[in-house]
């Protein structure tokens, strides 16, 4: 025997070590699977405490939701529509009105909106249109 065997034995006891010491670190690029089932028809609660609910919709294409205030100062502002009231016509500025209106979207893609009066502090939500 040559009197290297010792040493080399020595590191790659320290190389097994180390790489069992990694087992279950996180991964940044782990899949995480499929996403949510999209739904045909959800409905989205602004409520008094500044939130969406849920804040994030996946929806079949052509789906519907239906936005509703539950109480406090609120509007729903996605760009393409900005809705304070049943049947989402008017300025469409935030209201303390309790409403509801049903939106349908026909095209795929994501339709980020806000409470303008809150977006500030996060009241942000999206549809997921698929």
């Amino acid at each position: 025997m040559n009197g290297n065997f010792p040493k080399n034995v020595l590191i790659v006891a320290i190389a097994v070590l180390a790489l069992a010491s990694c087992k279950g670190s996180p991964s940044n690029n782990t899949p995480t699977g499929p996403g949510p089932t999209p739904v045909a028809s959800a409905t989205v609660t602004a409520n008094a405490s500044n939130t969406f609910s849920p804040s994030t919709v996946n929806l079949l294409l052509g789906g519907q939701v239906t936005f509703t205030n539950a109480g406090g100062l609120h509007n729903v502002n996605a760009g393409i529509f900005r809705c304070s009231n049943d049947d989402c016509t008017g300025p469409g500025g935030p209201t303390e009105e309790l409403w509801s209106f049903t939106m349908t979207f026909p095209n795929a893609g994501t339709v980020a909106y806000v409470c303008d009066e809150h977006a500030g502090v996060g009241m942000t939500g999206q549809i997921i249109v698929q």
